[in-house]
């Protein structure tokens, strides 16, 4: 992993950053024979194995009874973000001097989570026989007349959320470039240095995203009450909030003095794998919420519309996600939309939780049509 540092000479210019006194205890084992950091990294390495084999068992209940591909695709995308969390943090905290340039990676891993599911609400929506009316107003869709421009609304929520994968992205080189550069200084608060900014923009740019996914649930609330969204929310915004939470509490303490090096821990340690290795301990409590958030079973008493390996690869394939800049939210929702209709099935209808056999709808337990239920 040494591929990932790049060799500093000493400046004497204001913005290099200062020399840190790393200095602590010698280190001794923690565990048995394990020092702290061959323990941490033991730890996250078994319990991101643990979380990635639910969140797999869960995709390929969804891949096998692949009966919504415009939906399941984003619940897919959205479970994958455990996985890409998992690794990253493991890799942080097994290459702990590489783990500042790769940290950054859980924020493009959670951008690509919250646009998937605001895609994802939109099916929910169109589930409604007046979906594409309450998304875009009343008259919205007459045969083929389609209102030309999208609501304000729904153009601020829409590119709020989609601005945070350019955004994770450019932040992400941003912090590769400067510690490469030696001004990122990840210790130092001074507005000299690049840490303080690109947190600030990263706080942003992460909260901007989260307020407008949760502006646009409030706004068709009547039309996604069915699909307990609000837990579907709870089970993956929980860690786009603790990333960004536990790392800067922890920041704070170290730049105040308040945790420092130990017999057991070096400052590497504390300052690069600690929130990692928090994060990664979390992991498998997130798998199980998104198991039970998320499942398949709804979507079992239809036919599948492609096989297995053809459902992960339209996962995978984020060209409309990417798109969706360009296209707009009229224009990606009318294709949506389209393409349920091609399938012969509009999205999914929610099941009550009430365990009677109906829907909040009044459909019957299954797959609901346009026009039929298949059950």
């Amino acid at each position: 992993m040494n591929f990932f540092l790049v060799s500093r000479d000493p400046k004497s210019d204001s913005t290099t950053c200062p020399v840190e006194d790393t200095s602590g205890p010698a280190i001794v084992p923690l565990v048995g024979g394990h020092t702290f950091h061959s323990f941490a990294t033991i730890l996250s390495g078994a319990c991101g194995i643990f979380s990635t084999l639910i969140i797999v068992l869960l995709i390929l209940q969804h891949a096998r009874h692949y009966s919504s591909p415009i939906q399941q695709r984003q619940v897919i995308r959205i479970l994958l973000l455990i996985p890409w969390v998992c690794f990253f943090c493991f890799l942080i905290v097994w290459q702990i001097k590489a783990g500042p340039y790769l940290v950054l990676a859980l924020d493009v891993g959670c951008a690509f989570a919250l646009a998937s599911f605001l895609l994802l609400m939109c099916d929910y929506v169109l589930s409604n026989d007046n979906g594409f009316q309450a998304l875009f107003g009343p008259g919205a869709s007459k045969g083929d007349l389609y209102a030309p421009n999208s609501p304000a609304w729904l153009k601020r929520d829409w590119y709020a959320v989609l601005q945070f994968i350019p955004s994770a992205i450019i932040l992400w080189i941003a912090t590769v470039v400067s510690l490469a550069a030696d001004f990122y200084c990840e210790s130092s608060n001074s507005p000299k240095h690049a840490h303080i900014w690109i947190t600030v923009l990263k706080a942003i740019v992460t909260v901007i995203a989260v307020l407008a996914s949760i502006r646009f649930y409030k706004q068709m609330q009547p039309q996604l009450a069915a699909h307990n969204v609000m837990k579907k929310l709870f089970s993956f915004k929980g860690i786009i909030f603790l990333n960004v939470f536990q790392t800067f509490i922890i920041n704070i303490l170290i730049s105040r003095d308040d945790i420092n090096p130990t017999k057991y821990m070096t400052f590497e340690d504390i300052q690069t794998g600690l929130p990692s290795l928090i994060l990664a301990c979390e992991m498998p409590f997130f798998a199980i919420l998104l198991y039970f958030s998320f499942p398949a079973s709804p979507y079992k008493n239809a036919k599948p519309r492609h096989g297995l390996f053809t459902a992960v690869l339209q996962a995978i394939n984020l060209r409309d996600l990417l798109s969706a800049f360009v296209r707009g939210p009229m224009r990606m929702v009318r294709e949506q939309q389209e393409g349920l209709m091609r399938q012969g099935s509009f999205a999914l209808m929610a099941i009550s939780e009430e365990g009677n056999g109906r829907n909040k709808y009044g459909a019957e337990r299954g797959y609901a049509g346009r026009g039929d239920v298949h059950v």
